[in-house]
């Protein structure tokens, strides 16, 4: 059975995906990025920006690199909120291009993030995700 079933009881949380961006940053790449909101038991609001990195095999695009960074500050929250309504603004889609790719891409390969490339991606996220116009 594949059906998820969610009870929002007295709080005001509603989940969702949302697909923000799609961006080729470079031949034989692309990336797409989205906003999840989740709840929880208690209808607490978790917002996540998910980046997911595919690379050309053959003809066909094939994800090799899933990223998820949760919002832990009320102003990372308020971030990710704005893009869900109002998607990525420029300053966030240079970042995510020019930052968060190069941290990202060498994980194309197969291999397991060492701790130091965990803390680069976490932090060009971060970055991207605070970046206002």
């Amino acid at each position: 059975m594949s059906t998820t079933v969610t009870t929002t009881g007295s709080g005001n949380c509603n989940p969702f995906l949302l697909k923000v961006m799609i961006f080729s940053p470079e031949a034989g790449f692309k990336f797409d990025v989205s906003v999840q909101l989740t709840c929880s038991a208690t209808n607490d609001k978790t917002w996540n920006l998910i980046f997911n990195l595919y690379k050309k095999v053959g003809t066909d695009f094939v994800q090799v690199v899933g990223v998820e960074f949760q919002a832990q500050t009320p102003v990372e929250k308020e971030a990710l909120e704005t893009m869900s309504n109002q998607g990525v603004n420029v300053l966030q889609s240079r970042a995510l291009r020019t930052k968060v790719h190069p941290a990202v891409k060498p994980l194309a390969d197969g291999h397991q993030p060492t701790d130091a490339e965990t803390s680069k991606i976490h932090t060009a996220l971060q970055k991207a995700v605070l970046l206002k116009v």
